[in-house]
């Protein structure tokens, strides 16, 4: 069987091919409730373990998860990771031919499995189209599919954040701020993971600039506090320039313009002093747009 490209029924295998690597024995691994017994039928894929013995063992031998299964799934990224950065490098270089191409594949998967994480998939593409291309529009029942399904879940994984981080846009504006306002509670469980808190920090940025835009001040104070609490005593140094960008923003559009334009300035020459040339040009228009409304 296989799990977004991941052969379940080799882990045995694998693993063993990971102990003899780094010269450890089956007695240097058994211990407790795992016999050499047992191990051994476990490596041979001839017995079943547990979630909790299964994550023991990979302690034993100093290997991660995220390790395991890239080792696993022959040194590839799984299925759902090769997507997300196929689709980042291609919005990265506005390239919606590519883009349209990766919708119709998710299209069609969910067409042939009726799995619903292949159609999120085409809605998420379909929103990433939307925002370089306006005209290119997602339909209401697509954006209610998004919505209500972010709204009916307790408790968001990776794929949740994600999924969210790339269709803010579809949403509105009162649901945007009410699942901003949530994530935290739906992604208490996974914040220990540094890819799950990055993400969900991108996301309340994002909600600022959405909230900014749309003259709810309130809701933009909040968030900002939120993602000053989020990125003290980090080394997340991108994401605190940005906030000084946004809190500038903020701060202009609540007709402290004087402190705002020097926040922001201030956070553009950080982009140009890092090296991100073009980030920071990006920011300087945005900043002269702002400023000339």
């Amino acid at each position: 069987m296989k799990i977004g490209g991941l052969n379940m029924n080799k882990l045995g295998h694998v693993f063993r091919t990971i102990r003899l690597a780094k010269n450890l024995s089956l007695k240097d691994i058994a211990q407790g409730n795992i016999s050499i017994s047992f191990l051994s039928k476990f490596e041979r894929d001839e017995s079943d373990i547990s979630l909790s013995n299964f994550y023991s063992l990979l302690n034993k031998i100093n290997v991660t998860i995220e390790e395991f299964s890239f080792i696993a799934n022959d040194y590839k990224l799984l299925d759902q990771e090769v997507l997300l950065d196929d689709i980042k490098s291609a919005y990265e270089s506005n390239n919606i031919i590519l883009l349209e191409k990766y919708k119709k594949k998710e299209m069609d998967l969910y067409i042939e499995t009726n799995s619903p994480t292949y159609k999120f998939s085409y809605i998420m593409i379909s929103a990433i189209i939307h925002t370089l291309d306006p005209s290119k529009d997602v339909s209401q029942v697509d954006r209610d599919y998004i919505s209500e399904y972010l709204l009916s879940i307790d408790t968001w994984g990776y794929f949740e954040i994600v999924l969210f981080g790339n269709s803010m846009n579809l949403l509105t504006m009162d649901s945007m701020v009410i699942l901003s306002k949530e994530i935290l509670k739906k992604t208490k469980m996974y914040m220990n993971l540094r890819v799950n808190r990055q993400e969900v920090i991108r996301i309340l940025l994002n909600a600022v600039i959405f909230c900014v835009e749309g003259k709810r001040y309130a809701d933009s104070l909040f968030f900002i506090k939120t993602l000053e609490d989020l990125l003290k005593d980090t080394d997340l140094f991108f994401e605190k320039t940005k906030l000084l960008f946004i809190r500038g923003l903020y701060e202009i559009k609540t007709n402290k313009i004087e402190l705002g334009t020097k926040n922001c300035k201030k956070a553009i020459q950080i982009m140009y002093d890092l090296g991100s040339v073009e980030i920071a040009a990006n920011h300087e228009e945005y900043l002269d747009n702002c400023l000339s409304r």
